[in-house]
């Protein structure tokens, strides 16, 4: 049997990304050098022949995916469950701003333990199941073949985590994932038969085999 993958990349450069303050369910579209990422990207995971491309609803998402989904005649295919983390009322700050207005969030930052942002917002657990779920339910409803998947940084970490069986602190010793960068996760057993996922790649700029 054919195996299975999907890469997961994150969205081009935003406005926000660039004054580095924190972008969760807001919805900041791509600035003029993430629009140029995307273009320059496409070529490279048209050439993976995805069977299916999916992406966050989030605008950022869906123009990193549009431009090769042209190039390949894939529809882009989405699901809610891959957002990027919502944090709450610290949306739009920086890092000084958010460790004044929540100083437990440097716990969360160091890897140490998990926590709710912003009061209103999600925790990295919530946004790991949510995730796995997501990856779980496309898999199952999807051909054999390379799966494409555009979301989020955190989001992305979380979700290899959650798939892989991590708890937060190890899913969070990934590093943190770059504009149009990649991450691939491979399984080559019978979905019948409890297969494991394994992660491949990871944080791969899109040049780079991501065959391997």
């Amino acid at each position: 049997m054919n195996a299975a993958r999907f890469v997961l990349i994150r969205h081009g450069r935003t406005q926000w990304n660039a004054q580095g303050r924190w972008l969760g369910a807001t919805d900041i579209p791509l600035d003029a050098v993430g629009r140029a990422q995307a273009g320059a990207a496409a070529g490279w995971f048209a050439h993976l022949e995805p069977v299916a491309i999916w992406a966050s609803p989030l605008a950022r998402a869906q123009q990193t995916a549009q431009p090769v989904a042209e190039l390949t005649g894939q529809p882009v295919n989405t699901d809610a469950r891959l957002a990027e983390l919502d944090f709450g009322a610290r949306e739009g700050m920086t890092w000084s701003q958010i460790e004044r207005a929540q100083p437990e969030l440097w716990a969360w930052r160091r890897g140490e333990h998990d926590c709710r942002w912003g009061v209103t917002g999600e925790t990295g657990g919530e946004v790991a199941a949510r995730m796995s779920a997501a990856l779980v339910h496309i898999d199952a409803s999807t051909p054999q073949g390379t799966i494409l998947v555009f979301s989020h940084g955190t989001a992305i970490r979380m979700g290899i985590g959650g798939l892989l069986g991590w708890d937060f602190p190890t899913s969070w010793r990934l590093d943190s994932i770059a504009n149009c960068c990649a991450s691939s996760l491979h399984h080559s057993g019978d979905r019948n038969s409890g297969h494991q996922w394994r992660l491949g790649r990871y944080n791969a700029e899109p040049q780079w085999n991501l065959g391997a």
